[in-house]
């Protein structure tokens, strides 16, 4: 196997000056230029680069291209020519790294993480005939976070470069930086640049994140995770007023939809008239970050909704298209309006207050001083044969509004496992969420097929009013016909799916985790 370039770390008391110096000593050093080089490195705010074991950067030299670097090997893998600061995936040029950018980004938008800037001296190691035979790179790096509060030096390193059929030369080079103590590191220059500016690398995520006592009093555990769920709400505000994505509004929806949750499932562990509030206020949020989140969904679904078309009317779902940009751009504004507004600051002040107060000595809520372990599992076996009784008695002609309904009751159940997976083994666990899901998915395509249907009528008959073109109209018309045609494919996929979930298999599994 050929040799793999290799970065050190200077040992106290050797400076890059010294080293060069050392070298010389025992090697034939040819000292190219020094070049001045930048790199700023890119990432989701949810750290998707980092989770597919990548890192991005931008490197500015004398041409400025876009990497994936594969975080074990330091490996280049796919580079391309770019002109301007990278966004979202599908506005950079085809090909491989937009290709694996899409794969792991989806919908999300790429944001700056940090700033290097590097002065870079390559010391190439002569033989008898002057031929190179090794390279060796002394870098000096600076940090800065991007709005420049943060800055300062990070350590010197060098890198030693093989190159092809020098293996010797590169193993002898190899043995003599050893000797003088240089350390080894895998950790990247973007890794310690991060350090330097305060910033862990997936420290956000939208999933649920802590360790919960099993023994703990319930109510002191439910503030806990509300206090969790609070926080990605927070976390998520700035980017849904700047609208960098829409990943950023929808995790505030969903914080928002699980703290409602948790309030209604987690019984008994405070007084109602405690709750009766704030649960008016985070529904106040749902109400008023509803309109854009609709159009968000439509406007990511559009490429689908045009490519389902004939090829030859496509291009007259193009007003569709205007009406959803410019009707978003004004929803978004009336957003902006409202998370600005003293009335949701005052929710999110007094909720996060609420929440912050400690937990009485003598409750009077029943559950308030059960251990959470059992309240869990009491009413996670509850709701689970609810939903097992009434999917078992939805028939081929029950009413929509029985799915949606247990649809409701699925997302409950969801939510509790989620809230309190960290007080049973992981695998049972998530697998039986994951079976959970797919149920959910199928109950949820029902049902935004539904809504998708109604909405596009809807939209429809405004955007006539706004002087649509016909052709515009009768193409959303087969679009809705399309719609109900795949809404009635997910209605007949759901008792194949349901009898999967509800199998003796799964109720041993779910008994075995929360009695019963």
């Amino acid at each position: 196997m050929a040799p793999q370039p290799i970065s050190y770390l200077l040992p106290e008391g050797l400076d890059l000056k010294s080293l060069k110096e050392q070298l010389a000593e025992t090697n034939t050093l040819h000292e190219d230029a020094a070049v001045e080089a930048s790199q700023t490195f890119y990432d989701s705010f949810d750290w998707r680069v980092w989770q597919a074991g990548g890192e991005l950067v931008s490197e500015q030299n004398q041409i400025n291209r876009l990497c994936w670097i594969d975080r074990k090997t330091s490996e280049y893998q796919a580079c391309l020519d770019i002109q301007q600061a990278p966004d979202f995936h599908e506005n950079l040029p085809q090909g491989e790294l937009r290709d694996q950018l899409a794969k792991v980004l989806e919908m999300r938008v790429l944001l700056p993480q940090v700033e290097i800037s590097q002065k870079l001296r390559t010391l190439r190691i002569l033989d008898d005939e002057e031929k190179t035979v090794v390279r060796i790179v002394l870098q000096e790096n600076r940090f800065a976070s991007l709005d420049g509060k943060k800055s300062g030096e990070l350590d010197g390193r060098v890198l030693l470069n093989p190159l092809k059929g020098y293996d010797k030369d590169f193993n002898r080079l190899r043995s003599q930086l050893d000797q003088l103590k240089l350390i080894a590191t895998e950790q990247s220059l973007y890794e310690y640049a991060l350090i330097g500016i305060g910033t862990k690398p997936g420290d956000y995520s939208s999933k649920l994140n802590y360790r919960l006592d099993p023994d703990a009093r319930s109510d002191a555990t439910a503030k806990k995770i509300m206090l969790s769920l609070l926080d990605t709400l927070e976390t998520n505000i700035p980017g849904t007023k700047a609208n960098l994505d829409s990943e950023f509004l929808h995790d505030l929806r969903v914080a928002t939809r699980r703290t409602r949750s948790a309030m209604s499932q987690i019984k008994g562990v405070f007084e109602p008239s405690e709750l009766e509030t704030f649960k008016q206020g985070l529904g106040w949020i749902g109400q008023v970050t509803g309109p854009t989140r609709d159009l968000d969904v439509y406007l990511l679904q559009y490429d689908d909704y045009r490519a389902s078309l004939p090829e030859a009317i496509q291009g007259d779902l193009d007003p569709f298209h205007s009406f959803l940009v410019e009707h978003h751009k004004q929803a978004q504004q009336t957003l902006v309006k409202k998370l600005n507004s003293p009335h949701f600051r005052k929710i999110i002040k007094t909720w996060r207050a609420w929440l912050n107060q400690p937990v009485p000595k003598k409750p009077t809520a029943p559950n308030a001083l059960r251990p959470i372990a059992s309240l869990a599992d009491q009413r996670i076996r509850k709701l689970y044969n609810k939903v097992l009784k009434d999917g078992r008695s939805i028939k081929a002609k029950s009413p929509a509004e029985r799915l949606h309904d247990l649809r409701k009751d699925c997302k409950k159940l969801r939510y509790l496992m989620e809230f309190f997976q960290s007080l049973y083994p992981k695998p049972e666990i998530r697998q039986l969420i994951k079976e959970l899901k797919t149920i959910l998915d199928n109950l949820g395509e029902f049902q935004d097929l539904q809504v998708q249907a109604e909405s596009l009528e809807a939209i429809g008959k405004q955007m006539m009013e706004e002087g649509a073109p016909a052709s515009a109209l009768m193409a959303m018309g087969i679009l809705v016909g399309q719609l109900l045609e795949m809404q009635v494919q997910a209605r007949e996929d759901f008792a194949g799916l349901f009898a999967s979930f509800s199998s003796d298999e799964n109720q041993q599994a779910f008994k075995r985790l929360f009695g019963g």
